[in-house]
């Protein structure tokens, strides 16, 4: 942020009003000392020049420290914005990027579905094609992502889709023979396309769909992932009411999805080569601060950019956000030594005014130089009100870095917890959708299950689990419980034997509908080595009859634990972070943290007592060590623990240890 305090400080008059007023109030209290001193020299000849000389050292010292105060004032005033914004910026392209990793992972998989499959290799009427049009539905159904699925032949003309709303006729899109030509697995773009003509921009993952016998190709599927509806979502999440504008960048600095697109358009450059710098718009001055895509799991997407412009034009200060208590300011170990020297100097120094002025009262005495009494009492009371400006000075310093600290803290808890709701949001979507495969209805239907029918299905669910690596295994069981099949051989031994009751395998027999779910709580499980992990299960279905289900076994211990590191990148290395529900039961921790899934903590009730959504941040007691803690409450994702039934609240923490030195 030097940039703006070093050469533009007239733009900060409006951003930081706060720090301006102090300044303002101390340089006239500078020009009225200068005034009573020279009206004192001028009508008392009899003082001693040694004394007017102590005076103007003891108002040289105040100088200086006014210059250091107005100087920390608005390092940690523009400290608090720059990691805000880092953080809000660095949010904007992890949580997309996220998000686009499990749809190549959907794409792949969905390419070779095999009613998409004989779609492809038969001529089709309109009765097959309405009944693939359904298939999709119920796909979109499970993933709510998406707002249209395509299946085209090889020549790019569209056999099938799901949005009726769009003309079956429509202009070809080059990416098809790219993806043909390139012999990849899969293709993303984001850009107009022939094939969503309703839409601006598309966002678009393609995938070919082959003969699982012969590898022909049969055609290529794509998915439309509702980009700007993601986006908006997120916008509003972020938005914290003090006039930010944000936006998704592509690689080159244009604007894909913006929060104003009257100020940003689509396609729009934004050049900041990459840096923090200044930008104007529509003859208006913003500060721009951009993040790259760091990646995920090796994806990188199409190297997207988080982007947060702030307004030179308007206020950004908030009272300290109304998140600090008193008492936490005096709690706080945190604070530099500049703030304690700060506080501690002017109070040396005015002590040294009142020295001053009691050896001028003796001076004068001395001298008969009585009419200069009143003019050493009026330069006391302007020592005095300076010394109360610091003095408030330093309070708002010390709440602005306080603020700054608990922001940065609740802002990483709430990207924690939203990045897990996300992350379970899909796994809520792959048991349903898997659960739908023709084999494993087929299979299930039957009156008997010969071993060659088994081993069909657990070929199905390696392929799966070895495309969805956040499991640490599959496995479908009948009607009775009994386990039929298993995705590897970590789970082998257990094929054959009635699945466990904390798996809650029994809850599929209740479910009434292919978008109904059911998850086990967090318990140690047998088909997890005796650790705790959440089971997702749904209901196999046979002429809507349930004749078994599927179980998904979460790889919670690396999963949970890579989202908390992930978010600490680069924090403060004593920082830790908690996943942890409201009884205190730990579901995971960070790699530096001391607490173990399974544990339970105590969990103070200022705390707990937050509801689903909501955040905070301030200095708690957990087991018996005082910490700085920022929380955040999950609050779900789309239809995930909103509208969907299922209700599992989680909180994310982080944490750091109340010391000098954390």
């Amino acid at each position: 942020m030097e940039i703006l305090s070093t050469k533009n400080n007239n733009a900060l008059a409006v951003v930081f009003p706060s720090v301006v007023k102090h300044q303002t109030n101390l340089l006239n209290l500078n020009r009225w000392w200068d005034k009573v001193a020279l009206v004192g020299k001028i009508n008392s000849l009899n003082v001693p020049q040694s004394l007017l000389a102590n005076m103007l050292d003891t108002k040289g010292e105040f100088a200086d420290l006014q210059e250091l105060l107005i100087e920390n004032l608005l390092a940690e005033q523009l400290q608090q914005v720059g990691r805000k914004h880092r953080s809000m910026a660095r949010t904007l392209i992890d949580i997309p990027n996220r998000n686009l990793f499990e749809r190549t992972a959907d794409v792949g998989f969905l390419a070779t579905d095999a009613r998409f499959v004989n779609f492809l290799k038969a001529q089709h009427n309109t009765a097959d094609t309405q009944r693939i049009v359904q298939h999709m539905q119920e796909y979109a159904a499970k993933y709510s992502v998406y707002d249209d699925v395509i299946l085209l032949d090889p020549q790019g003309s569209v056999r099938a889709r799901m949005n009726n709303a769009v003309a079956e006729q429509l202009g070809t899109d080059p990416v098809v023979q790219q993806l043909i030509s390139s012999g990849k697995d899969y293709v993303e773009v984001c850009r107009y396309s022939a094939l969503c003509p309703h839409k601006t921009i598309a966002s678009l993952f393609l995938a070919p769909v082959r003969d699982p016998h012969s590898n022909e190709l049969l055609g290529v599927l794509c998915l439309s992932f509702k980009l700007e509806d993601e986006m908006t979502s997120l916008f509003a999440d972020l938005d914290d009411g003090s006039g930010l504008v944000m936006a998704l960048l592509d690689a080159r600095g244009k604007v894909l999805v913006a929060s104003d697109q009257s100020l940003l358009a689509r396609g729009e450059l934004v050049a900041t080569n990459g840096q923090d710098s200044l930008i104007t718009l529509n003859n208006h001055q913003y500060f721009c601060t951009v993040a790259p895509t760091r990646g995920y799991q090796g994806y990188v997407g199409l190297s997207w950019q988080g982007c947060v412009l702030m307004p030179l034009s308007k206020p950004l200060e908030h009272q300290a956000d109304d998140i600090v208590a008193q008492q936490d300011v005096t709690l706080w170990q945190g604070f530099s030594a500049t703030l304690s020297n700060i506080q501690r100097r002017s109070r040396v120094v005015t002590d040294d005014l009142d020295l001053v002025v009691l050896n001028g009262r003796i001076a004068a005495a001395r001298t008969d130089a009585d009419e200069f009494i009143p003019i050493l009492e009026e330069i006391r009371q302007i020592g005095r009100q300076m010394q109360g400006i610091f003095s408030r000075s330093v309070r708002q310093l010390m709440t602005t870095a306080l603020t700054t600290h608990y922001n940065s803290l609740s802002a990483q808890a709430a990207l924690a917890i939203d990045i897990m709701d996300r992350n379970l949001y899909e796994r809520a979507n792959d048991c349903r959708w898997w659960a739908l495969t023709e084999t494993f209805t087929r299979v299930l239907a039957a009156a008997d299950i010969p071993p060659q029918a088994a081993q069909s299905m657990s070929d199905i669910l390696a392929y799966i689990n070895d495309l969805y690596t956040v499991y640490q295994g599959i496995y479908v069981y009948d009607n009775s419980g009994r386990i039929i099949a298993v995705s590897n051989p970590g789970l082998k031994e257990w094929q054959g034997t009635q699945a466990t009751e904390q798996s809650l395998w029994q809850s599929v027999m209740s479910l009434t509908d292919t978008q109904q779910y059911s998850v086990s709580a967090f318990h140690p499980c047998d088909y997890y080595q005796q650790r705790p992990t959440y089971i997702y299960n749904a209901a196999i279905r046979s002429d809507n009859r349930v004749v078994g289900g599927i179980g998904l076994v979460f790889d919670s211990e690396p999963e949970f634990r890579q989202m908390l590191d992930e978010v600490l990148h680069n924090a403060d290395a004593k920082r830790m972070g908690i996943f942890v529900e409201r009884s205190g039961k730990v579901i995971s921790a960070s790699s530096n943290a001391p607490w173990q899934a399974g544990e339970h903590i105590t969990l103070p009730a200022d705390i707990i007592s937050h509801r689903s959504g909501e955040q905070g941040a301030g200095i708690f007691t957990l087991e018996g060590q005082q910490y700085v803690v920022g929380f955040a409450v999950s609050k779900g994702y789309r239809e995930y623990k909103t509208t969907d039934g299922y209700s599992n609240d989680i909180l994310a923490l982080m944490v750091e240890q109340n010391s000098s030195d954390a």
